[in-house]
């Protein structure tokens, strides 16, 4: 069993507090992730005390953005740029033109360098919703990868008739509110339903997206449990440069791009759909 861990950091609190708990977490189990950060926050500061209310706890943060994005470097894990600001692209980005896109990757793409002290090489779009413009400009920015929609298997993604040669490694499995919106499903339970999902065999193994605000704070021994189960039994835990390093882009074939439903969201998604062929 190959799982890659790719945890989301859209919000505030998940970058100064779920970030800093899950590099604990995933240092005591010698485990290697790829991070994507939102580098703004303006759209959800007002939700931090929410959230906090729903997870029934505080989480004072422990680190701030710039902390937070530098330990994960200096810990070994990947970091990518999750857009600009995560709120404003998961209302604006599926239906956004070419100027909207062009300027937010922009304004992404130069805090992360601030930050960082080098632009990203790879870029996943805000709750699965890209547009054709993003996806031409992670070829032109020459992006190593991306994760921009849900799927099976690496793809060369094709969407109103724009073919981008920058792969997307897509996730994989549902995620923790996804399966948690199920009426079977507990926080007691989830982790077996997940794992149950894990092992349904794919040619590159599972991608996992993890929400650092959800199992980087309350749900913190969820993830704990899903770490212990994927690496037992000869199982592997991974980085979604692994799934890169081992694709032949000679022979990566062409998907298009549609929209989809998936169980426990309400918003669509985008999605791996037909091959195209020739």
């Amino acid at each position: 069993m190959r799982v890659a861990l790719k945890i989301d950091v859209p919000t505030e609190m998940g970058a100064t507090t779920g970030v800093p708990n899950l590099l604990d977490l995933l240092g005591q189990y010698d485990v290697s992730a790829t991070f994507f950060f939102s580098v703004e926050f303006g759209g959800s500061r007002g939700l931090v005390k929410k959230a906090a209310s729903l997870f029934g706890k505080s989480s004072p943060p422990r680190m701030s953005l710039e902390e937070s994005m530098l330990a994960v470097a200096e810990a070994g894990h990947e970091i990518g740029l999750l857009g600009y600001e995560a709120s404003s692209w998961r209302k604006q980005a599926a239906f956004a033109d070419a100027d909207w896109t062009r300027h937010q990757l922009a304004l992404g793409m130069e805090r992360f360098e601030q930050i960082m002290g080098h632009t990203p090489d790879r870029f996943a779009a805000p709750y699965w919703q890209p547009n054709a413009h993003l996806l031409g400009m992670e070829e032109r920015r020459g992006f190593s990868c991306a994760s921009d929609v849900r799927g099976k298997y690496p793809f060369f993604p094709q969407l109103h008739n724009i073919v981008s040669r920058c792969p997307q490694i897509p996730t994989t499995l549902p995620t923790l509110g996804e399966m948690l919106a199920q009426g079977e499903v507990t926080p007691a339970n989830v982790h077996e339903h997940l794992y149950a999902e894990s092992r349904h065999v794919l040619p590159h193994g599972h991608v996992y997206s993890a929400d650092a605000a959800e199992e980087g704070i309350e749900y913190l021994s969820v993830m704990e449990k899903l770490i212990v189960m994927w690496k037992g039994q000869e199982g592997t835990l991974r980085s979604l440069g692994d799934i890169r390093a081992e694709l032949d882009l000679e022979t990566l074939p062409v998907h298009q791009v549609g929209w989809a439903q998936v169980p426990g969201r309400q918003e669509h998604v985008a999605a791996q759909s037909l091959r195209v062929e020739g």
